[in-house]
């Protein structure tokens, strides 16, 4: 005995004792299921992406959903009618249901049909932390370098002066570094706050998820960011909604208070030829005309800011980018819960407008946005259950949101 859970097993049945099975499932949930003969091969390590037919697409390799399968190689089978009951409800008790089977059920609309798709999959749902301190290992190791690595950036942004007379000045006077750490404090809080966003909403829904796992780098901010994995699939829009908008707001929490006392506290001039101009989005230059007016600065100065509030800006900026509505962005996510598959041509809007941004040479870094976007997946996979709403409350939230991410984005965060 190891205490590691066991994956569930299945007595093997034909695949018309498979379909009476599920069909005595569904008598109460989709009365007058009709039975599609689908002859679409599934591999075992698969999720719902949309693919042919709009249902199902496999992927081919590694399965990051954690799917236990009931049988590998095997058909989806697909029901059509009409629930008699809410979509949500209906998907409850399915998903209980089938699970006896080795099953998942999937909620589609098609050419006025209600679809019922039994994958050959049980998805883990995890809705308590993991306790295994060896789960945590890798997370602290790539912590402490990513502080390692920003704390020592900060360091360098903080003291550009001296390192630009003296290359060897870390080495000869080692404690500059720790200046450093407020800038390194600053960006770590923004991801980490944002990622333990995702993190407890997705835990919230059920979903298997990891701790964050921060990226470090010997250059920019020392961080190319922090990451979660998610290794079921979203249920419903509302999770994709939440688990997806989470992490920005989170992150906001703390950046917009970190740049406000950073802008008090910055010191102010008169503009300097060697000083670097940033393209603040509207509500950061909102912040900074109020923080004008309450420290009294001449118009004819400027706010010069250190590592830390640097740090914030930069912060607040990213935020903005990953809230447009594309991809695998958290935009994307709210987007699709939104708009559903009309997401897809606000993507496409969205994917264009950077290129064309780029091109005009407005700011060149919208080709490394353009490109992440596109091979991450520009694309968004529906969500188990297609068919639930919603919901008034979260729609209207998604509009105050896509306002948020207009005051916040920035055509031309460095100006050319």
């Amino acid at each position: 005995m190891n205490g590691q859970p066991t994956e569930p097993s299945f007595e093997p049945m034909s695949r018309l004792e498979i379909v009476g099975q599920l069909r005595a499932r569904l008598v109460d949930v989709l009365p007058d299921a009709e039975t599609l003969w689908s002859t679409q091969k599934v591999e075992r390590h698969g999720t719902d992406r949309p693919g042919a037919k709009g249902i199902f697409r496999p992927r081919t390799r590694s399965n990051p959903f954690g799917a236990r399968g009931r049988r590998s190689n095997e058909n989806p089978v697909m029901f059509r009618g009409h629930l008699a009951m809410d979509a949500t409800q209906a998907y409850a008790l399915l998903r209980e249901r089938f699970a006896t089977l080795g099953y998942t059920p999937l909620l589609r609309h098609q050419k006025g049909y209600d679809v019922v798709i039994a994958l050959p999959y049980v998805f883990k749902s995890q809705s308590t932390p993991n306790t295994d301190p060896r789960q945590w290992v890798p997370n602290l190791i790539l912590l402490l370098i990513t502080i390692m690595t920003t704390t020592l950036m900060g360091a360098i942004m903080e003291q550009s002066e001296l390192i630009a007379e003296n290359l060897l000045i870390f080495f000869q006077r080692p404690r500059l570094i720790l200046t450093g750490v407020p800038a390194s404090l600053t960006i770590l809080s923004i991801l980490g706050v944002h990622e333990l966003g995702h993190y407890f909403v997705a835990r919230k829904h059920g979903l298997e998820t990891t701790l964050p796992y921060f990226i470090p780098v010997p250059f920019g901010f020392g961080t190319f960011g922090a990451i979660i994995r998610i290794r079921t699939p979203w249920e419903n829009r509302k999770a994709l909604f939440d688990v997806g908008l989470a992490g920005p707001l989170a992150g906001l929490l703390v950046a917009f208070p970190l740049f406000f006392v950073g802008l008090l506290l910055s010191p102010h001039q008169r503009p300097m030829p060697a000083g670097m101009p940033l393209g603040s989005p509207i509500l950061l230059q909102w912040m900074e005309k109020l923080v004008y007016l309450i420290r009294g600065i001449p118009k004819d100065h400027e706010i010069y800011v250190d590592a830390m509030t640097f740090a914030a800006w930069f912060g607040l900026v990213v935020t903005g980018f990953n809230l447009l509505p594309v991809g695998q962005l958290d935009g994307g996510h709210v987007a699709y819960a939104v708009l559903g598959r009309w997401a897809k041509v606000l993507g496409i809007v969205v994917l264009l407008a950077l290129v064309l941004l780029a091109l005009f040479r407005i700011w060149d870094g919208w080709y490394v946005w353009a490109a992440f976007i596109f091979i991450s997946g520009w694309q968004h996979p529906a969500p188990l259950n297609a068919l639930a709403p919603l919901g008034t409350k979260r729609f209207l939230l998604g509009v105050l949101v896509s306002i948020l991410m207009v005051l916040l984005f920035t055509p031309a965060p460095f100006p050319m």
